[in-house]
This record gives C-alpha cells, structure tokens and sequence, in this order.
C-alpha cells in the first residue's frame, strides 16, 4: 500500500512548500498550513480535518476521499482540484477558487460556500444539505442528484447548472438566477423562489409542491408535467402569461 514520502513530509512542515508532494494518506489533523503551497500534490485519503488551510494553493490537487472536516480553506486555490468523495462538512471555503473542480459524492454538508466559485464543478451526487451558497458563483456546475436540502442558494448565480434530480427541498433561491438551468425532476417542495430569474429553465417534471413562486415569471420556462400543487403565487406570471395574486395576503418574503 503507497504511503507518504518522509522527506516530502518534513519539507511541508518547515517551509510550506512541497509542490507535487507525495503526502498520500497523511495525517495532518488540526496542522497549521495557512498560504501552504502543494498545488499538483497527492493528498489522497490524506487526514486534514480542523486543519487551517486559509489562502493555500491546492490548484490540481488529488484530494479523492480526503477527511477535510471542518478544516478552514477560506480563500483557498482548489481550482480543477480532484475532491472525489472527500468529507468537507462543515469546512469553511468562502471565496474558495473551485473553478472546476472535481466534488462528486463530496460531502460539503453544513459547509460555508459564501461567494464561492464554483464554475463548472462537478458536484454530482454530492452532499451540500444545509450548506452557505450565498452569492456563490455556479454557472455551468454539474448538481445531478445532488442533495441541497435547507441550502442557501440565495443571490447565487446558478444560471446553466444542471440540477436534474437535484433534492432542494426548503432551499432558499431567493434572487438567485436560474436562467437556462436544467431542473427536471428536481425536487423543490417548500422552497423559496422569491423573484428568481428563471428565464429558459427547464422545469419538467419538477416537484413545486409548496414552493414560493413570489414574483416569478414563468413564460419562457420549460413546465411539461412540472407539479404546482399547493404552490405559493402572488404576483407569479403563469406560463400562459396570466398574472396569479391568489396568495398574496398569505405571502411573506424570507429575509
């Protein structure tokens, strides 16, 4: 079984620098690693949890299955990153480069993903319940299946992300755009959609099931068998181009 090379080791620790470091299943839990450079590195199944990697350069890094739990990486340069299967819950990564990353089946539950970049990303599968996407930068991102239950996905930029399959029940998308996503099949019972651009979205067969549609337009979505029982409309413009106010009395924005 391949373990971490020694030397590579010692030089991360007394200098921070160990580009295309051969750290394989290291442990380096709770380590100070702040601005550390190991971009091209192999970190596979390295244990990294409540480590401080703040403004580290992990550009290209192979990190499949590695235990970042709760590490801060705020600011961190993930950008085309392997994150395969690694545990990222309640890990801190606001303005985190992601541009591109690799996250399927990534746990990122409770995760602090405030303004983001997640460009491109493949997030299939991933876990990102409960997860701090305000604002994040997601255009183009792979979500298939993923679960977002409770995420908020308020003034994001989710325009082209492929949600299909996706689970965001109680998600908060309020002002996020969502223009040209792929929502088909997603699940979004109980969301909050307030004035979301949805411009080009593709609804089909999506669950609205008490979903807040305050001030949407939803001529140019794409709603074949899209399921709208029970769904919250005030001043929500109906696919046909009718203006529904029928629960505006009822209606509350969310902060």
């Amino acid at each position: 079984m391949k373990h971490h090379d020694p030397e590579h080791l010692r030089q991360l620790l007394e200098t921070k620098v160990c580009p295309k470091g051969e750290l394989f299943g290291v442990d380096l839990s709770k380590a100070d690693l702040s601005k550390v450079v190991l971009y091209s590195s192999d970190l596979r199944e390295a244990k990294l949890s409540k480590a401080n990697l703040a403004k580290a350069d992990l550009q290209e890094a192979n990190l499949v299955g590695a235990d970042l739990h709760g590490a801060d990486l705020n600011g961190a340069n993930l950008h085309q990153a392997n994150l395969a299967q690694a545990d990222l819950s309640g890990a801190l990564l606001f303005f985190a480069d992601l541009h591109e990353a690799n996250l399927p089946e990534a746990n990122l539950k409770n995760a602090d993903l405030t303004e983001v970049d997640l460009l491109q990303a493949d997030l299939e599968g991933a876990d990102l319940s409960v997860s701090k996407l305000s604002e994040s930068k997601l255009r183009g991102a792979k979500l298939i299946r993923a679960s977002l239950c409770g995420a908020d996905l308020s003034k994001a930029n989710l325009s082209e992300v492929d949600f299909s399959e996706a689970d965001l029940t109680n998600a908060n998308l309020k002002e996020a755009d969502l223009s040209k996503a792929v929502l088909t099949r997603a699940k979004l019972g109980g969301a909050n959609l307030h004035r979301v651009n949805i411009h080009g979205a593709d609804l089909s067969e999506a669950d609205l099931t008490n979903t807040s549609l305050f001030g949407i337009d939803l001529r140019e979505a794409i709603t074949e068998n899209t399921q709208f029982e029970n769904a919250i409309l005030c001043n929500t413009i109906l696919p046909d181009g009718t203006v529904e106010y029928r629960d505006c009395e009822d209606d509350a924005e969310v902060g």
